[in-house]
């Protein structure tokens, strides 16, 4: 709040005071020496007494103007004392929120990384895997075709189909 004094001179104060006016407009028109002696001296007083009353009401709204500014600036100085220790948590929770961020970021583009070496690992695996099980179905029926023992045969036809399954599980347990 911001206190606005009433009169900012002394010459406006004069000229709107109506009191002044008055006792103005009867020295003027009598002069200094009648004027004393048309006025009563009690009235006098009792004016002055009025004047002095004003003035001091005057000064106690002044003063309690003043003292409700000085109690909004202390008001205002703790609020923005505090809201300036808000920002500067406020601004470490971001920049700890980016940093994390940014671990992440980084984690996951590792992640990818090793994802695409694993991947290209399987698939050197799986077609290893492939050329082993197509040599082994060749050799398998040259074999059949040349009459091999059956025993044998089913021996292996029983480790190519074996190689197979762990083929098949290898891809799909890496897959997941």
């Amino acid at each position: 709040m911001r206190t606005v004094e009433k009169h900012p001179s002394l010459a406006e104060h004069l000229f709107s005071d109506n009191r002044v006016r008055k006792y103005g407009m009867m020295i003027l028109q009598h002069g200094v020496k009648g004027a004393a002696k048309k006025v009563n001296p009690a009235a006098l007083y009792v004016d002055a007494a009025l004047s002095v009353i004003e003035a001091v009401n005057s000064y106690l709204k002044y003063a309690k103007e003043c003292e409700k500014t000085k109690q909004i600036l202390a008001e205002n100085r703790r609020i923005k004392s505090e809201l300036d220790g808000q920002l500067k948590i406020l601004k470490l929770k971001q920049d700890t929120i980016l940093k994390e961020g940014e671990a992440r970021i980084e984690e996951l583009n590792q992640q990818i990384q090793l994802n695409e070496q694993q991947r290209s690992n399987m698939l050197i695996e799986v077609k290893k895997h492939i050329q082993i099980a197509k040599v082994m179905q060749k050799k398998l029926k040259e074999e059949r075709e040349s009459g091999i023992n059956f025993k044998q045969l089913q021996e292996a036809q029983q480790a190519l189909d074996h190689l197979l399954r762990a083929s098949l599980m290898f891809i799909t347990n890496n897959i997941e």
